[in-house]
């Protein structure tokens, strides 16, 4: 099995698309942990693993905090999303004067 960290997971797009590619060429991905700190990427997240659409897995809000120490040598992979709040069209573009840039 394949085991992943994914640090700012967003909504977890980049975990779906990662577990659809390896699982084309006969991988059995598992995501151990999602890395989120904005609330409605975490209430979707929760939302994923309770209807089964994303792995269960354990969830942790703070990046700056994240003990990732208690996952060495216990994963394969490591996927991160860039932080796009602060340059979507839909939010308030501050872009590098965002905090969380």
């Amino acid at each position: 099995m394949d085991t992943v960290l994914s640090l700012c997971s967003g909504i977890g797009g980049l975990d779906l698309g990662l577990h659809a590619g390896l699982r084309m060429v006969g991988g059995v991905p598992r995501t151990v942990c999602y890395v989120e700190r904005e609330a409605f990427a975490v209430a979707c997240l929760g939302k994923a693993i309770k209807e089964g659409r994303m792995d269960d897995a354990a969830s942790w809000t703070d990046l700056k905090t994240f003990p990732a120490s208690i996952f060495r040598g216990k994963i394969c992979g490591l996927i991160g999303g860039y932080p796009c709040q602060p340059f979507s069209s839909a939010g308030k573009r501050k872009g590098e004067d965002d905090p969380r840039h």
